[in-house]
């Protein structure tokens, strides 16, 4: 009976290990809001929802890489829908890491409708 009391105490500790290395956190903080990237007349046509995130992996707090700036990203989300601006843009941040950090990501998360202004 003592031998088993000791394996399972020993195994209990093992999967707490191992699920302590495995498990993730991810947590998501706004950094903005713009009603649109550029002033536009009450009349405008919705092209399409858009959506585009950049991360950069880090180990032991070293980033590796860079991400894309936020006004990049909105530029090429404005040129690759034919868009004149965009509208109802959330910009948030998306970090995710090992319960013990070691390794993770960090995303910046770009969002909003493309919008084509009506003559």
């Amino acid at each position: 009976m003592n031998n088993f009391s000791f394996v399972l105490k020993t195994g209990l500790l093992g999967l707490t290990g191992v699920f302590a290395l495995t498990s993730c956190i991810v947590t998501r903080h706004p950094f903005g809001i713009m009603n649109s990237t550029k002033p536009l007349s009450p009349h405008y046509v919705i092209l399409d929802e858009v959506e585009r995130s950049t991360c950069s992996p880090w180990f032991l707090l070293i980033p590796f890489g860079s991400k894309t700036s936020t006004e990049d990203i909105i530029t090429d989300l404005i040129k690759e829908n034919g868009a004149d601006a965009l509208v109802g843009v959330t910009v948030e941040n998306k970090k995710s890491l090992f319960f013990i950090p070691i390794m993770g990501n960090d995303c910046t998360i770009v969002k909003g409708q493309a919008v084509r202004a009506l003559s």
